[in-house]
């Protein structure tokens, strides 16, 4: 069976549904190793293809051992589920068009962001959490301030007395990321050019934070305090749960995401509340709370490590890759109309993802720009 034959069968399995454990890692593992200059494979290379893959992978022991190799293949593929005709048409381009894509992605590339965070002190003093040992790094009041061997920020009381209630903030740049856990023990994952301000000790009858840019919960119920997140004249309180609250400045709309428990969001006059899998959707321009069925995985796609975009247009894709890339976007010739669905990890280089974005005839170069060491991302017809 020939290649695109043979590619074309496991992408209609892969979108029907049908496909099995093992041909689904074939793909995956396929599309990440593929390259321009193999296009045209004899029966005999993409047999032994198929024997490195599964040797590779030690493929065939059980269904556990199937299961742990997803994050080490990665699911870049799940792009593929959207490429049924244009997979094909993939492979079908001229290899001095490949080569002429490649070549401009290998000459200027970003990588992708990382663990970086900024803790500000309640006397304003700064520490950058990059260049910090694992161990407690500061005391506030009677509360150690810890990093963890994972890079996670801890919060520990030491009971050493009475102290006044001070405050912390923790920041992201773009191109960062960072965990923490507060003195109750409520997680906290904060994305790219994001922020929380907080008590290091939860004193009184109520637990309160402020945030900006895009924060992920899993709180510590205690009905006795119950739990606050206020963030652009938006109050959310806790009823036992897990949710993302998506209010970047740059974004329309502000999404809050209930995954589990439950909560109520007040603004104004105005309170919704909350089941899981709705999402609230709020604006600035007026004061209406619409609420709607969530798709979970793409409102979290995020703290997971993953892309993941539904019917999703060029701008809203383009805006992620902003802050995760740290790098600007320019559309000199436009806004491409397409819109975009699939996955694809973070752990990778930009021109990665774009490569793939690029399948879907939108072109790109990411350029040194002339002043400072910043990249740009220019958006070509």
């Amino acid at each position: 069976m020939n290649q695109k034959i043979n590619l074309q069968e496991l992408l209609s399995k892969y979108q029907a549904g049908t496909i099995s454990d093992e041909e689904r890692v074939l793909l995956e593992e396929w599309y990440a190793q593929w390259k321009p200059e193999q296009q045209d494979l004899s029966s005999e290379e993409i047999d032994q293809l198929k024997t490195n893959v599964w040797q590779s992978l030690n493929i065939g022991q059980s269904p556990a051992a199937t299961k742990r190799l997803w994050p080490r293949i990665g699911l870049v593929a799940s792009v593929i589920l959207c490429l049924s005709i244009g997979g094909y048409y993939y492979l079908s381009k001229s290899k001095t068009e490949q080569q002429q894509t490649t070549a401009k992605a290998e000459k200027v590339d970003i990588a992708p962001g990382s663990n970086k965070a900024v803790l500000v002190l309640n006397n304003g003093s700064k520490i950058n959490l990059n260049s910090q040992v694992n161990g407690t790094i500061a005391k506030q009041g009677n509360v150690k301030i810890v990093k963890m061997a994972n890079g996670q920020l801890a919060y520990a009381p030491d009971n050493s007395g009475a102290s006044a209630v001070v405050y912390n903030t923790l920041s992201t740049p773009r191109g960062g990321k960072y965990d923490l856990v507060l003195a109750d023990g409520t997680k906290v994952w904060l994305n790219s050019a994001s922020s929380i301000t907080y008590p290091t000790d939860f004193k009184g009858n109520e637990r309160t934070v402020s945030i900006t840019g895009e924060v992920y919960f899993e709180i510590v119920h205690n009905v006795k305090q119950p739990f606050r997140v206020n963030f652009k004249g938006h109050t959310i309180e806790d009823i036992g749960t897990e949710f993302n609250i998506n209010t970047y400045d740059d974004e329309p709309v502000i999404k809050t995401t209930l995954v589990a428990g439950s909560i109520k969001l007040s603004r104004n006059s105005r309170s919704v509340t909350l089941r899981p899998g709705q999402q609230s959707i709020t604006s600035l321009s007026n004061t209406d709370i619409e609420v709607k069925d969530a798709d979970i995985n793409e409102a979290t796609a995020w703290k997971n490590g993953l892309f993941k975009f539904k019917k999703a247009k060029i701008e809203d894709v383009m805006r992620q890759l902003s802050r995760w890339y740290n790098v600007d976007v320019a559309y000199p010739y436009g806004v491409p109309k397409t819109v975009f669905s699939g996955e694809m990890i973070k752990d990778a280089n930009a021109s990665q993802i774009l490569d793939m974005l690029a399948y879907f005839k939108v072109n790109y170069e990411i350029v040194q720009q002339t002043k400072g060491s910043g990249k740009k991302i220019i958006i070509k017809p």
